[in-house]
């Protein structure tokens, strides 16, 4: 096994508010960023605390590197894990300067060391100017990445981080993430990091898992979370869907924005619902009387890509996503057809 590994295996946790946390698998490898996402209650900060050696689990084995560190009636504390952590609020010390902070974990070092570590790390953050200033005097983003310098600073076997961005407004939230990204990635740190922001774990992740009510849904790379959804919740939670009622028959799904093929149709009802992707609809100048049409009732242009308001012959509103350039005219008639790619249909 790698130094720098996490693995949790059948773990089993009721917390305080006795809501309980069960995982088969969960494993993190050397150098990876995993994001733990979820709705807010689901599980996530609670599984990050037990990583992190804050809780104790009920059942189940805790592993960082080739070490257990909680199971089979051993437990480590916090402490004496080696993780990094930060948090949403990054729990600065507002007495200390920012060299301070990023040196209070080091242990067994010198004071020359100490301001060794802290001048290196938070030059490569670029915070090196900043290393006398106290917390209240950097911006948020800044304070940010002084939590992120002494979470790193003792050279964790794993960095587990819990919302890092969440108090961050939307402009600055991007360039702080791509950052703190750039930073874990040169470093080769092994990253657990907890979000509600399913954006923000496609953005960051090299592996995503999912959790609902204290269990894993679904793991795997962002691609595969998004375009092979393992059930509804987790291709809704993914990103914007339209429900349209779809008649089943053999290998085909025929509704009124057209004929999906489906091989596995022998399982299904014979009207089913079947899900699709804004970006999965393509608009083009009806050629043909037979192609599906669809009337344009509003547009919004957000910059890169507008979102289209269909109006179906039923009187149904379904939603499209197009490059802005190819927006089509409010009140114009459009015929439609469908990526099968980002189409869905659950028995």
């Amino acid at each position: 096994m790698e130094k720098n590994t996490l693995q949790l295996q059948n773990i089993s946790h009721r917390n305080s508010d006795n809501f309980v946390v069960e995982i088969d698998q969960m494993s993190i490898a050397a150098g990876e960023v995993v994001c733990l996402l979820g709705p807010s209650g689901c599980g996530k900060s609670t599984t990050l605390r037990l990583a992190a050696g804050l809780e104790a689990p009920d059942a189940g084995q805790i592993t960082i590197g080739d070490e257990l560190v909680a199971g089979e009636g051993r437990f480590i504390p916090a402490e004496e894990r080696n993780v990094g952590l930060v948090f949403q609020d990054y729990a600065l010390f507002p007495h200390m300067s920012v060299a301070d902070n990023v040196c209070f974990g080091l242990r067994d070092k010198s004071k020359a060391e100490k301001a060794e570590i802290a001048n290196t790390i938070l030059t490569q953050l670029g915070l090196g100017r900043y290393g006398e200033n106290y917390p209240h005097e950097l911006s948020g983003g800044e304070q940010q990445r002084v939590a992120l310098a002494r979470a790193l600073a003792p050279n964790p076997k794993v960095i587990l981080m819990d919302e890092p961005f969440s108090g961050l407004d939307t402009v600055l939230r991007d360039h702080v993430r791509d950052e703190t990204l750039r930073i874990l990635k040169e470093r080769h740190t092994t990253t657990l990091l907890v979000t509600h922001d399913p954006e923000e774990a496609m953005r960051m992740a090299d592996h995503i898992i999912l959790m609902r009510d204290g269990r894993v849904v679904q793991q795997g790379t962002p691609a595969e979370l998004y375009s092979e959804p393992v059930d509804e919740f987790v291709a809704s939670f993914l990103g914007s869907l339209n429900r349209v009622t779809a008649e089943v028959e053999e290998g085909i799904l025929k509704s009124e924005l057209g004929q999906v093929p489906w091989p596995e149709t022998e399982n299904l009802p014979k009207s089913v619902d079947v899900l699709v992707r804004p970006e999965a609809i393509r608009l083009s100048p009806p050629q043909d009387e037979s192609e599906p049409k669809a009337k344009v009732r509003l547009t919004r242009n957000l910059g890169p890509y507008s979102l289209i308001e269909l109006e179906l012959p039923s009187g149904q509103v379904i939603t499209a996503r197009a490059a802005s350039i190819l927006t089509p005219i409010v009140g114009s008639e459009c015929a439609i057809s469908l990526d099968r790619r980002q189409v869905f249909c659950f028995a």
